[in-house]
């Protein structure tokens, strides 16, 4: 091999690497856009997609709809958003975080719940739903808690955080069927003896 075929091949073996190099640094802003905006990822073994958010927003708005009086709502719902409020500022600079706290927070609210059906039972994910299937909401919350549950565990798996976005979108969610669950099964209130409250 002489010297120019020499140089013939490095230059032939660096130059897709090269092309590709400085493509990705042309086009760095819009290549960052299109990965802001995918809203599933394939990889070998499954899927996830946090596009199916948007259906369950509308599940769990409807759930929320009459699960207590009024005043019981509201109440849940200034506690709910004062208990999320650091998980949703955590959604714009840690949103891999932001996802694991928020369902941390809403699995809580399912154990309360759990509790109140069926006292001393234990804890975790199979026998929880399992307690809360004689609510009368659980078949319009199952799916977007199993949704939350899929996409929390994809989150803690994945390389790739999911994006702000995406984050702000599953609290604000968590954070619904929290409301729901807190009204849907809020202590009644507790009376002083004597007959006062």
């Amino acid at each position: 091999m002489t010297g120019l075929q020499l140089v013939a091949a490095i230059v032939n073996s660096v130059a897709w690497p090269a092309a590709v190099v400085v493509a990705v640094v042309l086009l760095r802003r819009e290549l960052v856009s299109v990965f802001q905006r995918v809203q599933s990822l394939e990889f070998p073994g499954g899927k996830a997609t946090f596009a199916n958010l948007a259906d369950f927003e509308k599940v769990a708005a409807v759930a929320g709809k009459n699960a207590g009086a009024p005043a019981d709502a509201e109440a849940a719902s200034r506690y709910a958003a004062t208990e999320f409020s650091a998980v949703e500022a955590l959604a714009s600079q840690a949103p891999r975080q932001a996802v694991i706290d928020a369902w941390g927070l809403l699995e809580y609210h399912l154990n309360v719940a759990s509790d109140q059906i069926t006292p001393d039972r234990p804890h975790g994910w199979p026998q929880v739903a399992h307690n809360l299937e004689a609510w009368d909401k659980w078949p319009i919350v199952y799916p977007a808690i199993l949704e939350l549950r899929r996409l929390r565990d994809h989150t803690v798996r994945s390389s790739r955080p999911p994006s702000s976005a995406d984050a702000a979108r599953y609290v604000s969610l968590a954070q619904e069927l929290a409301t729901t669950l807190r009204t849907s099964f809020a202590s009644p209130p507790i009376e002083k003896p004597g007959g006062g409250s």
